[in-house]
């Protein structure tokens, strides 16, 4: 009876070994081209950050069109409710999908909209430095200063420009 107990228990832990090799995945499990293409840029030596971006953009295109229908993809991302910028980048991912391998791709050029860049008021830097270390807060109180003096400077006539 001794003699079942661990034929049981051999079987089970044999069981558990082959599922947890079958959970291990290698590159050739992935379904799809996208991380193979990640894999690819990776050894070139691209950023993580850009590859993370590569693939959640070209996985939302998978999900609504074939990448491998260039048609079907410059539509999807005409039509899509986004910025320009973001449509150029989501072409520029699907650029590098298509050179790698080997379709033809006509990429659009979408103008980029500059914006003006966004100033902070004096209300949100006082609540900022409030709440920030008093080192930072001297720094700041040095630099508002010395800013001060400066435009005195220029006012005396001796100083004029």
């Amino acid at each position: 009876m001794a003699e079942i107990k661990n034929e049981s228990e051999n079987s089970s832990a044999a069981q558990n070994a082959t599922t947890r090799s079958e959970n291990t995945r290698k590159l050739s499990d992935f379904k799809g081209n996208i991380p193979k293409l990640a894999f690819e840029l990776r050894y070139r030596g691209y950023s993580e950050a850009y590859l993370k971006t590569l693939i959640r953009a070209l996985n939302l295109i998978a999900s609504r069109t074939e990448l491998d229908k260039t048609d079907s993809v410059l539509e999807y991302v005409a039509k899509g409710k986004w910025r320009d910028s973001y449509k150029a980048n989501l072409c520029d991912f699907c650029n590098q999908y298509c050179k790698s391998y080997g379709i033809a791709f006509f990429k659009p050029k979408y103008a980029k909209v500059n914006r003006i860049p966004r100033v902070p008021t004096e209300d949100k830097i006082n609540l900022i430095l409030r709440h920030a270390l008093q080192k930072y807060v001297i720094i700041h109180k040095l630099e508002e200063n010395l800013a001060r003096s400066m435009k005195g400077l220029l006012l005396l006539p001796q100083f004029r420009l």
